[in-house]
């Protein structure tokens, strides 16, 4: 990512999940906190949401899952991410998603996990120190 431009989100909610507040809620603060915020709606596939990201140049994807199809669709973004060259965005992953799926979804390459009720300071953070973490080891 340049220094000179935002950091850009796509957000996004696979399959049949409609719940929308969490999502909604996250893609303000982060605009708020000077961050690109790019919604893809409700329904997409993990095709969609990867032609997406690769289209809009984002550095993140925020996947929301409530439904628990979370590892599944991670594992199929990681993979359409790597088939497209485009391993540089970071998939993050929110919503309901058992403790125990944590380690699972970093091994996929999931870069980080975050339960309801998080914070947006928390995930904003998060945000923040992964930008930064490339520009300290350039030092």
């Amino acid at each position: 990512m340049s220094s000179e431009r935002k950091v850009r989100i796509l957000l996004a909610k696979a399959g049949l999940d409609t719940h929308v507040r969490g999502i909604s809620i996250l893609m303000v603060r982060l605009r708020d906190a000077g961050m690109e915020t790019i919604y893809t709606g409700l329904f997409q596939t993990p095709e969609t949401i990867v032609a997406a990201a690769i289209q809009e140049d984002v550095d993140f994807i925020f996947l929301s899952s409530h439904l628990g199809g979370h590892i599944t669709l991670a594992q199929r973004i990681i993979e359409l991410l790597k088939e497209n060259g485009a391993e540089n965005i970071a998939l993050v992953v929110g919503g309901v998603i058992p403790r125990k799926d944590f380690p699972t979804l970093k091994a996929l390459g999931v870069r980080e996990a975050f339960l309801p009720h998080t914070l947006p300071s928390t995930v904003i953070d998060f945000v923040k120190a992964q930008i930064a973490a490339p520009a300290a080891k350039g030092k």
